[in-house]
């Protein structure tokens, strides 16, 4: 009996430091949580991460915000858990859920209608959306924190892209981007006209011209630069505009040329649509690294000259395994056989498809370069890559939008959009059926049996 109870006894105290040390465990683990939180997103494109852009905007505030939404009960789990995700970046920013049914004097009192709308605090001023979505929630923080819009200005005149036009080669799309990142976008500017950019202009983009600009135009544009302008150029190849003079002088070169890549193309085009995966150290490009752009079309550029104080750089290049054709007749009269690598007339890659500049151009000394005014310049070879067809393809987008906020020395703007989840068929051969069909109805459910017929004659 004795022998008995010290066995009780050793079992139950094992038992028990067992259950006290588990207890212990899992009291320190909730200690830790509450003070030590971390979050891991899985997905292949952090789909449940807050974009850079949104964690740029939150810790930069410096004041409370809070927004007020207005959900029933059971529409309101995902935008809660989004703003969650906002009050765990920032300690100024807060958030509560009202239902307007069960609230309708909270409702009527900031004159809210309809579900799902959300209305954003920042001291005095006030923003509204009506999407329950990152983008939206963060276009909206963006516009009641900023103080003054910047206005852009499009060049017009010589059939350029058109920000109104919502068919594939406009840029519609350019504009809405532009607006949601509270910039203003004027009519667009016929130089020709008004002979002089306006002074409210903090952006002139020259969207794909398919004309020749007037020599007044031209020198109206290099007047602005000179002012310590900021302009956007999207240059297509096969178009003189008048612009290479212009852009010499900031070291920029224009080839008459257009890049080929035959083995890095995007799925279903052909090989002048080069993709571009490697970029230079700028601050346009630092958070393109695996992000891919491509450029329907595009001509290369080229550093020329020297420019003294200026910081001239490539952002995105070809691989090196494309070329610089100039062979424009076949490309022109669509002879796509003629179009193969010459030694004697093009040159391997990897080329520059966009460059950025920032300098002075007119100095005295040597001491005053740096002192002197800067204009900021982004030149592509091609506009198709931002028209309404393409700029939400992979990262054209991103690069476009990150070179105006560049240009607009918005820095804390420059930034990775919102991902989306990627759609992913499963292709199966025409021989993978049948393996399937057989695997799931006889191998699989065979398994089970087999082992079991395996146990029986070893216990037998």
């Amino acid at each position: 009996m004795g022998l008995f109870n010290r066995r009780t006894l050793k079992y139950g105290s094992n038992a028990l430091s067992a259950v006290l040390l588990a207890l212990g465990l899992l009291a320190a683990v909730n200690f830790l949580s509450t003070r030590y939180q971390a979050r891991y997103d899985l997905t292949e494109r952090g789909l449940y991460t807050l974009s850079d852009k949104t964690i740029s905007l939150l810790e930069n505030l410096d004041e409370e915000l809070t927004v007020i939404s207005f959900f029933r009960d059971a529409e309101r789990a995902d935008f809660e858990r989004l703003l969650e995700q906002y009050v765990y970046h920032s300690k100024h920013f807060s958030f509560r859920i009202v239902d307007p049914d069960k609230e309708p004097l909270e409702a009527k009192r900031y004159k809210v209608s309809n579900y799902g709308t959300s209305v954003i605090e920042f001291g005095q001023k006030e923003e509204r959306i009506t999407e329950g979505t990152e983008k939206a929630l963060t276009n909206g923080i963006s516009r009641v924190t900023t103080d003054a819009r910047q206005v852009i200005y499009f060049l017009g005149g010589h059939n350029e892209a058109n920000v109104d036009d919502q068919s594939e080669k406009g840029f519609k799309r350019v504009k809405q981007l532009l607006l949601e990142n509270n910039n203003e976008v004027r009519p667009p500017l016929v130089l020709a006209q008004v002979e002089k950019v306006p002074r409210d202009c903090a952006l002139l983009v020259v969207a794909g011209p398919k004309n020749a600009l007037l020599p007044a135009e031209i020198d109206a544009i290099s007047e602005y630069l000179n002012e310590s302008g900021a302009a956007l150029f999207m240059l297509d190849p096969l178009i003189d505009t008048g612009l290479a003079p212009v852009l010499s002088k900031w070291s920029i070169g224009l080839r008459n040329d257009f890049i080929v890549d035959k083995s890095n193309v995007l799925p279903g085009a052909d090989f002048s649509v080069p993709v571009a995966a490697n970029y230079s150290k700028h601050p346009i490009t630092d958070k393109h690294s695996g992000l891919m752009t491509f450029f329907p079309l595009t001509r290369s550029l080229e550093q020329v000259g020297s420019l003294p104080g200026a910081e001239i750089s490539a952002l995105a290049m070809s691989s090196p395994r494309s070329w610089s054709e100039t062979n424009l007749n076949a490309l022109k009269e669509k002879r796509v056989e003629e179009i193969q690598y010459n030694s004697g007339a093009d040159r391997p890659g990897p080329h520059w498809m966009s460059m950025a500049v920032e300098g002075p151009l007119n100095f005295k000394t040597p001491e005053n370069i740096r002192r002197s005014p800067r204009a900021r310049l982004v030149v592509f070879g091609d506009s198709d890559f931002a028209s309404n067809q393409f700029v939400d393809v992979a990262g054209n987008g991103d690069l476009l939008m990150n070179s105006v906020s560049w240009l607009l020395n918005e820095r804390d703007r420059i930034t990775i959009r919102p991902k989306v989840a990627h759609f992913r068929p499963l292709e199966l051969a025409p021989g993978d059926e049948f393996w399937i069909r057989w695997v799931s109805w006889l191998v699989l459910p065979a398994l089970p049996i087999f082992a079991g017929l395996v146990v029986w004659w070893r216990r037998r």
